[in-house]
């Protein structure tokens, strides 16, 4: 029989997190036995806490119920949004977070029974409400930051506190010229699975690889407009580049100042608070990670129009981030809705299209191509839970609850989900200015 630990939630700090009152109606006892029903299909095993089980035992994924009435109930009212507050209530449980994601999310956001609070947010195509950014009196509140602690990012990351795909050493590379006359690179996983001390290196040739198609060497001007804790504006200053570099939280500007100096790059790094729309002057590359973060498209659409107003004839954009392929899945959009209540409101990822459009709309910037890492960013998020669940006691520490980790795991367990089973791709992409005459001060769009 499964051992069950009792779990306890502060409900005066995580409000949301209380029990459905009753066991959920007519729609939770369907939910209950069209998911007992279909474990074999879909790979899954469910133990129940009377010691009795659905699926096989040797499923691909399995889940552990602690409190099954509640876990059927949040199905039945919340859909995806549920199966993530229901683990971090602690009523379910497994040893595979991940695989269960990609096996139940798809099933959840499938179920008529279930409720789709993704779709009613975001529309059946997660556009309803176009990335959650908005562009409140003009673009200098575009905020492209997260709002993740420093505290909570070390905790799981590597050393260069990088939030972005990594890329190991290994795995073949592909490139095809596509019909746009664009150039796709495709990196195949890594030939072994990578280990956490491989993190760190590989995070800095992830990096050096954006920066490189950014053209930022020795000399050139370049605007980091997403620093993150550091690691891209610093590898950019090492390569000689004069980097300016900017940030919209007094928290992370001291951070940052400190991390400049204790490198000796304080006097290559020039740091302000503020944001992409308070750069000026000209430089010869712009580069951004994960722009879309906080505020989806319009994180992207704030990239493309500083790049558009500073960026030199013949300079380039370069930016990272993970996309949808096409349109976001139903199960990518139903995560959102739980990804909004806790992590960010960006609501679902920018499809490719979507910013391949961006950049195309720019009268002054032309798409040169992409690097697609996806498997290399699943195996970062791998690590990245691994460490997370080894230093649960250093975040307890820090004053991050059990609910909070769990919150944490779910997080990480979903985008890993997501690029495994290719509802997400990884992807560098490259810009270029065109050459113009009489060339005239670019303004950002409205």
């Amino acid at each position: 029989m499964v051992r069950l630990e009792p779990q306890t939630v502060d409900l005066d700090r995580w409000p949301a997190l209380e029990a459905p009152s009753g066991p959920g109606g007519q729609s939770a006892v369907e939910v209950a036995q069209a998911l007992r029903r279909s474990a074999r299909e879909i790979g899954l095993r469910i133990d129940y806490p009377d010691s009795t089980a659905a699926g096989e035992y040797d499923a691909p994924a399995r889940v552990v119920l602690r409190d099954p009435e509640r876990f059927w109930a949040r199905l039945a009212s919340s859909g995806v949004l549920g199966l993530g507050e229901s683990y971090m209530a602690g009523e379910w449980t497994t040893t595979d977070l991940g695989a269960v994601i990609g096996i139940l999310a798809p099933w959840i956001a499938g179920n008529p029974d279930c409720a789709h609070p993704g779709e009613r947010a975001f529309g059946r195509d997660g556009r309803a409400t176009p990335g959650g950014g908005r562009r409140r009196g003009g673009p200098v509140a575009v905020e492209l930051e997260d709002s993740v602690p420093g505290a909570l990012t070390s905790l799981y990351t590597d050393e260069t506190m990088s939030t972005g795909g990594a890329v190991f050493a290994s795995g073949a590379r592909t490139r095809v010229r596509m019909d746009d006359g664009t150039d796709v690179v495709h990196l195949e996983a890594p030939a072994s699975p990578p280990r956490r001390n491989d993190l760190g290196d590989a995070q800095r040739r992830s990096v050096d690889t954006l920066l490189t198609l950014a053209g930022v060497g020795a000399g050139s001007r370049a605007l980091v407009v997403t620093p993150g804790w550091g690691e891209v504006p610093m590898r950019a200053a090492e390569r000689g580049a004069h980097v300016r570099t900017m940030t919209a939280s007094t928290e992370r500007l001291s951070a940052l100042g400190s991390r400049f100096a204790a490198a000796g790059l304080r006097d290559e790094i020039t740091l302000f608070l503020g944001g992409p729309a308070d750069a000026r002057g000209s430089v010869d590359a712009v580069v951004a990670v994960d722009p879309g973060v906080t505020a989806g498209v319009a994180g992207y659409l704030e990239v493309v129009d500083t790049a558009e107003r500073l960026l030199v004839d013949g300079g380039r954009l370069a930016i990272s981030g993970v996309v949808s392929a096409e349109r976001p899945r139903p199960a990518v959009v139903e995560l959102a809705a739980w990804g909004s209540r806790y992590v960010s409101d960006a609501g679902p990822v920018v499809s490719w299209t979507e910013l391949a459009a961006a950049v195309e709309r720019s009268p002054r910037l032309r798409l040169l191509g992409r690097i697609e890492a996806t498997a290399h960013h699943a195996e970062t998020v791998r690590l990245w839970s691994e460490t997370f669940a080894l230093r649960g006691r250093d975040a307890a520490a820090l004053g991050f609850d059990a609910v909070y980790r769990r919150m944490w795991a779910f997080h990480l367990a979903a985008l890993e989900a997501g690029l495994r089973r290719g509802w997400l791709e990884s992807v560098q992409a490259v810009a270029t200015a065109k050459t113009t005459l009489n060339r005239r001060e670019v303004t950002p769009r409205s």
